[in-house]
């Protein structure tokens, strides 16, 4: 692929926004030469004005050549106001719609993506990379544009004034192209490294903040102040560096610049001299020339700006450019009503060169409710994950109600999913809108009847506001059991034909998740439950246990039946019941 089309391909992201908001863009391109005409034909009535001095014309004359300089300045006034008041508005609607289209795509990524990727760098393109990618379309856009109407109008001027003056005038520009280049070149690269570095000291932050109890625990403040410091010097210089960079670039531009003024003045003082240019003509070049020599150097801010924003962009086209490992492929017409029957046929999935599971062949009745157990790692919450389809399934190897779990639309696939797991996450918002999360129509009775089924509803009477109580961010101001009950009930307040409780009452004490398997049981019977746990107490009743090792089903049955076989389960459900006698010592 020629660098054009990659440069092509990469802006098209921001192109069919462009076609989108075209009225705007022709608005504002139609100010812009209309301002600049305007504008521009008052150095030529400075001409007229010397001219008609030179030649003894009548002050009124003049007066009236001056008026009209004024008054063509009020309306160039206006339509340049109309211009940015178009281009500009027309750049926030295309960051307001990219920042959409991006965190829409975000949210259809599948948890994978978020293991290689830091939270902190992922805010970065969000913010810092779309309001670069902004400064191109919008201002960059339209000083660009500016630049051109106003360099083809002056340069017909100039010509028509003086051919042999301008001649002379653009013998020193035609370096700039060169030199536009050269740095150009250089500022893209240290651009990206810019934005490479911002992102990752949004990230260090973003890490430090989140983890911010671990930090104090382990008495680490010193040392990540130092080390952000050493990411902030590093940015710095990095800044500092694209800042000399920069810096260089509108010099080399003055200076060019004043070598076509110096040259004009010598060449254009010679002909005044000799009779051959009259002084309006020069007074009105110089004015010409004068007008040009911002739109000059506004082309070397123009492309700073561009390729900053290409490098953002190209930051940004890696998330919009990576495709979704799972595809929803489902058929407008498709209007099943699920009954939660599960079947795994020879099931076998891993990622990351990681082999999860391997050959799983189960079969889960509507409305039974399922115990799974295994050591950590053994692929538990692997598995219940691919009942929600976080991950890609292969074709005939899973099906919901008969249904491969491919023909389910998703949304409807998960809307009769219900999630908890070991650690639940929580909005920096209400118990109450916590607890609401996925179910926006749920009654207040509703909430606070799921809040009692998971043992919940004591711990929010204790607090000052009930479940108005704020919890903070990732539910910081909740314990650990509060969290994953919060998690359960929102999981129950949801009314899923599928429940999955995925090791949900880990930090629960014994007594408290007592509470809640026996109030949960009447509810367990009307769906399709799955409960992961590393205590047997939480799967005894199950009407099927499974007992995973590495990736493989090595035990399923009851829970009478598997202390039976005497196998893993049994051991494991006779070390639990001597860690309780010895604790009842």
């Amino acid at each position: 692929m020629s660098k054009y089309s990659e440069t092509k391909q990469q802006f098209d992201t921001v192109i069919k926004y462009l076609k989108h908001y075209k009225k705007y863009l022709i608005i504002g391109s139609v100010a812009v030469i209309i301002s600049n005409i305007l504008i521009l034909y008052i150095p030529y009535i400075t001409k007229l004005v010397f001219d008609a001095l030179e030649n003894n014309q009548p002050i009124s004359l003049v007066l009236k050549f001056v008026l009209l300089a004024v008054g063509l300045s009020l309306v160039s006034g206006v339509f340049r106001f109309i211009m940015r008041r178009t281009i500009i508005w027309m750049s926030r609607h295309i960051e307001n719609d990219l920042r959409d289209e991006l965190f829409n795509h975000l949210l259809k990524l599948n948890p994978s993506f978020y293991h290689q990727n830091r939270t902190g760098d992922l805010m970065a393109r969000l913010t810092n990379d779309l309001e670069a990618v902004r400064q191109v379309v919008g201002p960059g856009l339209m000083y660009i544009s500016d630049t051109i109407v106003k360099l083809i109008v002056s340069f017909g001027f100039m010509i028509y004034l003086s051919p042999r003056l301008t001649f002379y005038a653009v013998i020193p520009l035609l370096i700039m192209p060169f030199a536009v280049n050269l740095i150009g070149n250089r500022l893209h690269i240290r651009s990206l490294k810019v934005q490479e570095k911002f992102a990752e000291i949004t990230a260090n932050a973003q890490e430090n903040l989140s983890g911010i109890r671990v930090i104090k625990a382990y008495r680490q403040e010193a040392n990540e102040i130092e080390n952000f410091s050493s990411l902030s010097k590093v940015y710095m210089k990095l800044n500092m560096a694209l800042a000399k960079l920069q810096g260089l670039f509108i010099p080399s531009m003055r200076l060019i610049s004043a070598l076509s003024y110096l040259i004009v003045f010598y060449f254009g003082g010679l002909e005044i001299i000799n009779g051959q240019l009259h002084l309006g003509a020069i007074v009105a070049f110089f004015g010409y020339l004068s007008m040009i020599l911002w739109p000059m150097i506004a082309i070397g801010w123009v492309t700073s700006l561009y390729q900053r924003g290409k490098a953002s962009l190209s930051r940004i086209n890696k998330i919009l450019f990576t495709v979704p490992m799972v595809i929803d492929n489902s058929h407008p017409e498709f209007n099943k009503l699920m009954t939660g029957k599960i079947e795994f046929k020879n099931l076998s999935f891993g990622y990351n060169g990681t082999n999860i599971l391997s050959d799983i062949n189960l079969k889960f009745d509507a409305g039974q409710t399922i115990g799974i157990v295994g050591k950590t790692g053994s692929g538990k919450t692997t598995l219940v994950s691919l009942i929600a389809r976080l991950f890609p399934v292969d074709r005939g190897k899973l099906f919901i109600d008969d249904i491969d779990i491919n023909d389910w639309p998703l949304c409807d696939l998960r809307q009769n999913i219900g999630f908890a797991t070991q650690e639940p996450f929580l909005f920096s918002d209400t118990v109450r809108e916590n607890i609401r999360f996925g179910n926006n129509a749920a009654s207040n009775d509703e909430i606070e009847n799921s809040s009692q089924l998971a043992a919940l509803s004591k711990d929010i009477e204790t607090f000052h506001n009930g479940f108005e109580t704020i919890v903070g961010e990732r539910g910081i101001t909740l314990s650990g059991g509060q969290k994953q009950r919060t998690a359960i009930a929102r999981a129950l307040l949801s009314d899923p034909v599928i429940l999955i409780l995925d090791d949900a009452t880990s930090a629960v004490d014994t007594e408290t998740e007592d509470q809640i398997n026996e109030r949960i049981k009447n509810v367990l019977h009307n769906r399709t439950s799955i409960i992961i746990s590393h205590r047997i107490s939480a799967v005894k009743d199950a009407d099927m246990i499974i007992y995973l090792e590495d990736g493989k089903v090595a035990e399923q049955g009851t829970h009478n039946n598997l202390l039976e076989i005497n196998g893993n389960y049994a051991e494991l459900y006779r070390s639990q019941l001597l860690e309780i006698e010895l604790e009842q010592l």
